[in-house]
């Protein structure tokens, strides 16, 4: 009796086993059916959807999606996008936000801000530390001449809803939005701020030397000032089954559920062309080093010298890898260069 029950026990359990697995094999089954159906939504959008202009990436195309654009980039992102602002940030401010030691005359600039996310961080990361080293009163709380983080976007709708996020985060007196392009920051004095940022901004940018430029201008010369920049790539050869599956998302999953999620197909091509014709690392790499940006007389902080023998360019501190070879952070600082005759 007691072999005839164990005999049953044993059946049972098989059987559960047996009903787990087929439960697994087909949540896998449903859960892969959509990408084919996503793939053939990238290949008929490629081929019904004309191509936007290299300049399309500027506040008109944003000015549609900024309602949504937000939801659209955590599912398209699967929630890591903030985790790599984090960690630009981080890149930015220092562990335990060093540099804002230096009290309330340090600016902080980020550019193509879109709907604030990194402005708002950079701007809790200099609440947080102020806060802690009482550094700013209470009366420098409502100057807004004492914003330390001023985020800067052609597009005024997404400027529209950062601005409702940095008043619910309550940083008003520390984040200020303005509209603006990074090719053109003629309303900002040169040698004016500590650290310039740019999230997935420099992309859709098609003079980059030129915005480049411009925020060499106004950042101060010196070996502390910083410029952070975050852009996807799509990952090389040498990066192994994970960035080919990384870059087969971003050619073809991405621009899909974009669209789909936005009701903006023509956006979301743009964003996947945009992250195709990207320079690869190296090569973005050679081109901020390689830029002579055009010195004018007064410039630098500490001589006159003539902006016919000096020019600006910028030395790559640090490239950091993220997401499989598809996100990086390039961090670079300011530098002035002599032109060398013969």
């Amino acid at each position: 009796m007691a072999s005839k029950s164990k005999k049953q026990a044993r059946d049972s359990n098989a059987q559960s086993a047996s009903s787990s697995a087929f439960s697994t094999w087909r949540f896998y089954l449903f859960a892969f059916i959509p990408i084919p159906l996503l793939f053939l939504a990238s290949h008929f959008l490629r081929n019904t959807i004309s191509s936007p202009p290299s300049d399309y990436g500027t506040g008109s195309m944003f000015d549609l999606i900024a309602t949504r654009y937000d939801f659209i980039n955590r599912a398209l992102a699967l929630n890591l996008d903030m985790s790599w602002r984090h960690r630009l940030v981080k890149e930015v401010v220092g562990a335990e936000g060093e540099i804002f030691a230096a009290g309330p005359s340090v600016k902080l600039l980020d550019l193509a801000t879109g709907t604030a996310d990194v402005a708002i961080l950079l701007g809790k990361a200099a609440d947080q530390y102020y806060n802690t080293h009482s550094t700013i009163s209470s009366s420098d709380d409502n100057n807004n001449d004492s914003n330390t983080i001023l985020g800067l976007d052609p597009s005024q709708n997404m400027l529209n809803v950062g601005v409702s996020k940095i008043q619910q985060s309550n940083l008003s007196h520390v984040v200020r939005l303005q509209l603006g392009d990074a090719r053109n920051l003629d309303s900002l004095t040169s040698n004016t701020f500590d650290a310039a940022t740019m999230s997935f901004g420099i992309r859709n940018i098609p003079e980059k030397e030129m915005a480049l430029c411009e925020i060499h201008r106004v950042l101060k010369k010196n070996n502390d000032s910083k410029l952070a920049i975050m852009e996807f790539s799509e990952p090389g050869p040498n990066t192994g089954i994970m960035g080919s599956l990384a870059r087969l998302f971003i050619r073809h999953i991405v621009p899909a559920i974009g669209a789909i999620l936005s009701g903006c197909p023509k956006e979301y091509m743009h964003l996947q062309k945009s992250i195709k014709d990207f320079p690869s690392p190296p090569e973005f790499v050679a081109l901020m080093e390689g830029l002579r940006c055009p010195m004018k007389v007064g410039d630098e902080s500490d001589n006159d010298k003539s902006d016919i023998d000096t020019f600006g360019s910028f030395r790559l501190k640090e490239v950091v890898n993220l997401n499989f070879g598809s996100v990086q952070i390039y961090v670079a600082t300011p530098i002035l260069k002599e032109y060398v005759t013969e």
